[in-house]
């Protein structure tokens, strides 16, 4: 062969090994298409060497037979030389197949890519009519659909874990934990595989593997902590659960006779064709018999969970309407839910067993909607007792916000604690647990407006809500603010601001002789705290009348602990925002009540009481006065020396207010505070200490030239001057 030939070949060659390279990284059926193409290479190799090999030798010695993948080995040389061989023939139609080839082999490519295109758009038409299948809870369809769309395209992370979604809504985890596998072959970084391979092993009961998952999707994506926890958790309580269900399980298997009782007193209550009160004397004996969590759990077990949905009677009565049953019906139906309220209290795993039956949400919402006189009362105070009982426990009241309307229940739930006695009270309880529930308070937001507010209006105006009920409603109010966006909304509502001043002038005249007022004037201050949180015109129209009332609360002898301290952070949220209050205060002894709390030893008050002294000095000559007057200097500049930067921060503001004083800032002139306050300048933290203290320290070199020497003398000067970047 010629060495054009040679060179030719070779430089085709190492176009094949790229081509190879590049085979491992394809899926099954671009395989296919590549290796039909590296075939038809192998097929113009061998023509070109037949021909080739006419005018060469026979010798074995001459001609090498070693095939490799692509028919031939790169080792056969020719040992003819050039004249023998000839160039003119062999080596232009091998150039010219070459081109040919490469020319296939790139339109091949565009081809494929072309084709490719097209199979992930229809997997992903697919693809969205399977996720509309499993919206719909049709999970066989949506098992097909995903497989014909992982048909076309074999290599989307995406549909492998939709698939591996579906397999586990049908229980068949095993399948899901194949697709999950191949997820992560695609894409090893999958967060949705391991959480599904997770969740599939906890199908499988194999409780170490699925904590192993969900661990490894946190090291994917520590952000979702929150989220994969309760993965976690939903572990620990399975475990617990199959643990218990085998102790429940080893106990009736040894013959204990109050465990025997038990389910042979289910099994006579399961049966059809008994009167409504034969079914009544039999629920309530059920649930004196249920004294521990073994016995909870072999109600579970044996069926128990399952009757409103499976018996006859109770499951026709729980769907209907009850004006329409008669007496000893809803007696049966009261001692119904009496009887699964007490085998979900304290058990998650029977509380989310009983939620999962179709419409029983639906159902305890009719009952507490109806209006009925005796037995009615009865219907919904055993409703709020099952709602109340879920609702002390996290996964409670995630059942709660998810299972039921809650436009619905809350307007309930209000309407409820307007009545009296243990009703009312039991309402208001569950209504503030839920108001816990973070969750709960997200999908509450849009609901502040048309649900909430006007329910808290009529509550307070109603005049036969019980004091203990309000209470509980204020608080619930609060606990609902903690969310920023409520907190927001709140603060807009003058209504609200309205409702409350009200129950704070209205239980102010009652507080000292009796604790419910009390707890309502303490709890109504809380509320203004987060209300005044936010600076909005409601803060100037209402401020100067909760200012008097907080002074006066503080001016109080022997007032509780907490409507102090809440009195004092309130008015540290108002006088800086509102000038009427200020001048109320200081007209009316604020400014010493201020510094007396200064001097106390609750950190918290002195914060607040700082706060507002500072806004007094602030505008008003006689707070300053006061301060400067009682020996208020001294205390402000020890303040500066706290660990509380905002402390240090407020006693630098208030100290330069109070240096104007004539003679202010000689009184400082005994001290080292230009040297504080140089070390603070350089060294805050926070630029508004820093700003603080380089206006003090220009006030004080402005009050007496003792302190612009002893600046002089510390070379504070640049410093000074490079604070001023912070003085707006």
């Amino acid at each position: 062969m010629a060495n054009n030939d040679k060179k030719c070949l070779d430089d085709f060659l190492s176009k094949v090994d790229e081509i190879e390279s590049l085979v491992k990284g394809l899926n099954s059926s671009d395989q296919d298409v590549l290796q039909k193409s590296m075939q038809q290479a192998d097929q113009l190799i061998a023509t070109h060497q037949a021909g080739a090999g006419d005018g060469g030798s026979t010798d074995a010695d001459d001609a090498d037979d070693i095939h490799t993948k692509t028919g031939f080995s790169r080792t056969v040389i020719s040992k003819a030389g050039p004249e023998e061989e000839g160039i003119t023939g062999p080596s232009v139609e091998t150039g010219m197949n070459q081109d040919a080839f490469l020319a296939a082999m790139e339109a091949d490519a565009k081809e494929r890519a072309e084709r490719r295109r097209v199979r992930e758009k229809e997997a992903l038409a697919i693809k969205e009519r399977g996720n509309a299948e499993f919206k719909a809870g049709s999970y066989d369809k949506a098992l097909e659909l995903y497989s014909q769309a992982i048909e076309k395209v074999r290599d989307s992370t995406a549909l492998y874990t939709n698939r591996a979604q579906t397999y586990i809504k049908l229980g068949r985890f095993k399948e899901a934990l194949t697709d999950c596998d191949w997820a992560l072959r695609v894409s090893p970084a999958c967060l949705k595989a391991y959480i599904h391979a997770g969740r599939a092993h906890l199908g499988l009961q194999q409780y170490a593997k699925a904590r192993d998952f969900y661990r490894q999707a946190l090291e994917q994506d520590p952000k979702k902590k929150s989220i994969i926890e309760e993965y976690l958790s939903e572990v620990e309580r399975a475990e617990q659960t199959a643990q218990e269900e085998k102790t429940a399980h080893d106990l009736f298997e040894s013959g204990d006779s109050s465990v025997r009782g038990l389910v042979e007193t289910l099994t006579k209550v399961n049966k059809p064709d008994h009167l409504p009160l034969f079914y009544s004397g039999g629920f309530r004996v059920i649930s004196s018999l249920i004294t521990s969590t073994e016995d909870k759990t072999l109600f579970r077990t044996n069926g128990g969970l399952t009757l409103p949905r499976d018996h006859p009677v109770l499951s026709r009565c729980l769907s209907a309407c009850p004006v329409s049953l008669s007496k000893d019906e809803r007696d049966m139906l009261v001692a119904a839910v009496d009887m699964l309220t007490h085998v979900c209290s304290d058990n998650e795993v029977n509380q989310e067993k009983l939620f999962d039956l179709p419409n029983i949400a639906d159902h305890i919402l009719q009952l507490l909607e109806v209006k009925l006189k005796g037995q009615g009362r009865m219907l919904k105070s055993s409703c709020i007792g099952l709602l109340c009982t879920m609702s002390k426990t996290s996964v409670g009241r995630r059942i709660i916000h998810t299972k039921f309307d809650q436009s619905r229940l809350l307007v309930r739930l209000f309407g409820l604690m307007q009545k009296s006695g243990v009703l009312a009270v039991k309402s208001a309880a569950c209504l503030n647990n839920m108001a816990l529930d973070k969750t709960f308070r997200s999908k509450t937001r849009n609901k502040m407006d048309k649900d909430i507010f006007p329910a808290f209006h009529k509550l307070v105006h109603c005049g036969s809500c019980e004091a203990a009920v309000l209470a509980s409603a204020v608080t619930s109010m609060i606990n609902l603010a903690s969310d920023t966006a409520i907190r927001a909304k709140m603060a807009a509502c003058t209504c609200l601001w309205e409702d409350s001043i009200q129950l704070l002038t209205h239980h102010l005249a009652r507080w000292r002789t009796d604790s419910v007022h009390r707890d309502i004037v303490s709890e109504v201050l809380g509320l203004f705290l987060h209300l005044t949180a936010i600076t909005g015109p409601n803060v100037g129209e209402f401020g100067c009348v909760l200012c008097q009332y907080c002074v006066e609360l503080c001016q109080t002898e022997l007032v509780c602990v907490m409507i102090l301290e809440r009195s004092l952070g309130l008015l540290s949220h108002i006088l800086p925002h509102t000038a009427p209050a200020v001048e109320w205060a200081c007209q009316n002894r604020g400014p010493e009540l201020f510094l007396q709390q200064i001097q106390g030893h609750n950190k918290t008050n002195r914060k607040s009481a700082l706060k507002c002294l500072t806004a007094c000095t602030q505008s008003d000559d006689s707070a300053r006065g006061y301060v400067v007057h009682n020996k208020g200097l001294g205390l402000l500049k020890d303040l500066l020396n706290d660990e509380d930067e905002v402390v240090v921060g407020n006693a630098a503001l208030c100290l330069s207010h109070c240096v104007l004083v004539p003679k202010a800032a000689k009184v400082l002139t005994k001290t080292d505070i230009i040297k504080e306050l140089l070390v603070l300048a350089r060294d805050g933290k926070q630029s508004a200490v820093q700003q603080n203290c380089a206006i003090l320290i220009a006030k004080l070199t402005q009050g007496d030239p003792k302190h612009l020497e002893r600046l002089r003398e510390l070379h504070g000067v640049e410093i000074l001057h490079s604070c001023m970047q912070f003085i707006k």
